[in-house]
């Protein structure tokens, strides 16, 4: 899978920072809808439908933050799955979007991909971040781009991961 390019400007680091946080991400489960947010704790349940240690929302469409067509996003996600298969894990589908439901992107929610799979298949497919948390903690947001001065040390949900060439 080819890395595209994700934007790297503070304004543009900024803005996704942004979007990311305000969105909206939605776990599709066999008896309803589950909201996941940054900064807050899953919703009761989704344990119980989805068991693990920990989980990451993830997703192949529009590597690099940039639109690509559905096509090629579709081919992309299928290949993530192929990836996720391969090791084993279980998911459930996911719809993350603006809050206004803008900007949708299916993806998955998965048991059990450690902190370091889950920054490796996000590399790996161009993405800016993941969702990723662990039993009896709140939802955190891990951004794989350099973060603008300031940001890094706010703390809250977000976890600046070195960025890697």
């Amino acid at each position: 899978m080819a890395h595209k390019h994700i934007p790297a400007t503070v304004d543009a680091t900024r803005r996704l920072l942004a979007a990311y946080l305000a969105a909206r991400y939605e776990v599709r489960g066999p008896d309803g809808t589950f909201l996941l947010r940054p900064g807050q704790m899953a919703p009761a349940g989704l344990a119980e439908v989805l068991p693990g240690e920990c989980w990451t929302v993830i997703t192949a469409w529009n590597p690099g933050s940039q639109v690509c067509t559905r096509a090629e996003s579709r081919h992309a996600d299928a290949a993530l799955q192929s990836e996720l298969d391969g090791l084993g894990l279980r998911r459930l589908p996911t719809l993350a979007s603006d809050a206004d439901g803008n900007w949708p992107e299916p993806g998955w929610l998965v048991a059990n991909l450690p902190a370091t799979g889950a920054d490796a298949l996000a590399r790996r497919f161009g993405q800016a971040a993941v969702l990723h948390w662990r039993a009896g903690e709140p939802v955190g947001l891990r951004m794989y781009l350099t973060p603008p001065d300031g940001v890094a040390d706010l703390g809250g949900p977000v976890e600046w991961i070195a960025a890697k060439s």
